[in-house]
């Protein structure tokens, strides 16, 4: 057993092309995460519009129950990860759970495509793809790091939510 290295076992998780295309709604599987993660992009896509179009009162109540939603999702997608993804021991922790990860690269999605539809600057549009493309980036890397058991997601927790007007 010396010298072999861990277990070629695939992790489960989607390759950083399918995060970004299961957002848009383009892309199926039978993987739970591929649902959550457009039901993610949705709530957070919700989130932009309704910051400018409500009063206080209700974009506070609105804004509310859309992070409510997403915490559920993201503790949906940490309880999934808990059980599907092997954590190594001996490997350093990540910063954000995956449902974390999942919901900041959502909401980076949503807001790039946001900015694209409605920016009338070009370098604010290719600042907004060039965050996207980094965060795409970072995934890819966490995947790979996680499928090597270079690297082990911590359980999550979506603390305490404050809504600000």
């Amino acid at each position: 057993m010396f010298g072999r290295t861990p277990s070629a076992k695939k992790v489960p998780l989607l390759e950083p092309a399918h995060v970004l295309q299961a957002i848009s709604g383009r892309y199926t599987s039978n993987l739970p995460l591929v649902g959550w993660v457009r039901e993610l992009g949705d709530m957070h896509a919700e989130l932009i519009p309704a910051q400018a179009a409500r009063t206080p009162q209700h974009r506070a109540a609105f804004c509310e129950q859309v992070r409510a939603g997403i915490d559920r999702v993201v503790h949906e997608i940490d309880s999934w990860a808990a059980r599907n993804i092997s954590r190594t021991k001996s490997a350093p922790k990540h910063t954000h759970s995956l449902g974390e990860v999942m919901s900041h690269i959502a909401k980076i999605y949503a807001e790039t495509w946001w900015t694209v539809l409605h920016s009338a600057d070009e370098e604010t549009r290719h600042r907004a793809w060039f965050h996207l493309s980094e965060a795409r980036e970072g995934y890819a890397e966490m995947v790979k790091e996680i499928q090597a058991r270079r690297l082990q997601l911590p359980l999550g927790w979506t603390g305490i939510r404050v809504c600000f007007e």
